[in-house]
């Protein structure tokens, strides 16, 4: 009979019995463990969906603090509740094409976005036009009203093939030396939704701009510069894509793409940049 080493162990499973060599643990162990690591690097480098802000029926987007001119091109996610027995419906003007103070769940089921039940819907602003007419559509009825400074339409509605060269033009063109403190996004009732930029070519020099982590970002962060460490952006410049999240732990420096990032704390905040196109032209118009 052959005797047991301390190499050996006994390991039962159910009813079976099984003589495993330690070093063959290891190796288990060791598979094991680059199992773990990979798929939790794989969760914190994928992308987040983005979470929409919760409104109430008449909820507009001076709620938000994104009603001004600064904001024209974004694109914003929002919940829209049921329409119960004792929402009254404040005034609404326009039809597709809404102005920017609109009650915003009143205006979706208007254009057909949700019906009453509620749902999400995707809201773009953008400048306003001429005039408003006046329709009745799905029970609610708008009436006409004149020119506005800023108008909102819904992504998927009835002027989506329209939307996308509006992105393009009106997206907010950034320096290098912006921060994303500075573009007016980083209210916390935002943090969930994903915002266009366009970065211009880069400077000759990028001395004195520090970035910090990798994959994530400290939420202060120079938006082009991180682009560029995160992959999404050239040194022609271009559109990006940012998506503020909820922190996921402490934030590591690394050497990407001629970038160095330095370490940080996880903050309140952080920034993503999502492996997506964004919804315009890849170059500058």
């Amino acid at each position: 009979m052959k005797k047991d080493t301390l190499d050996d162990i006994d390991v039962k499973v159910g009813k079976r019995r099984f003589n495993l060599n330690y070093k063959h643990l290891g190796w288990i162990v060791a598979a094991a463990l680059l199992i773990y690591f990979n798929s939790g690097l794989r969760a914190f480098a994928a992308d987040v969906e983005p979470a929409p802000a919760e409104l109430e029926w008449n909820t507009a987007l001076k709620h938000f603090q994104i009603d001004a001119d600064k904001f024209v091109g974004q694109r914003f996610h929002f919940q829209c509740p049921e329409r119960t027995v004792r929402d009254e419906d404040d005034a609404l003007y326009g039809t597709n094409v809404y102005p920017s103070d609109s009650p915003i769940c009143v205006a979706a089921v208007h254009a057909g976005a949700i019906g009453t039940d509620g749902g999400g819907v995707i809201v773009q602003l953008n400048p306003g036009i001429d005039s408003y007419q006046g329709s009745e559509r799905h029970g609610i009825r708008s009436g006409d009203f004149p020119e506005t400074q800023r108008s909102f339409v819904f992504v998927g509605g009835a002027f989506a093939e329209t939307l996308d060269p509006v992105q393009r033009d009106y997206a907010p063109r950034i320096k290098w030396d912006t921060k994303f403190t500075s573009t007016g996004l980083a209210n916390m009732k935002l943090v969930g939704q994903r915002f266009v930029f366009s970065c211009p070519a880069a400077p000759a020099s990028l001395a004195g701009r520090r970035v910090y982590g990798t994959d994530r970002y400290a939420f202060n962060s120079y938006v082009c510069l991180a682009a560029v460490h995160a992959g999404r952006l050239g040194p022609d410049g271009g559109f990006i894509t940012v998506q503020m999240v909820e922190p996921a732990g402490k934030l590591k420096g690394s050497i990407r793409h001629g970038i160095e990032s330095k370490d940080g704390a996880a903050g309140t905040r952080q920034l993503i940049f999502p492996a997506i196109e964004p919804a315009v032209a890849t170059n500058q118009p």
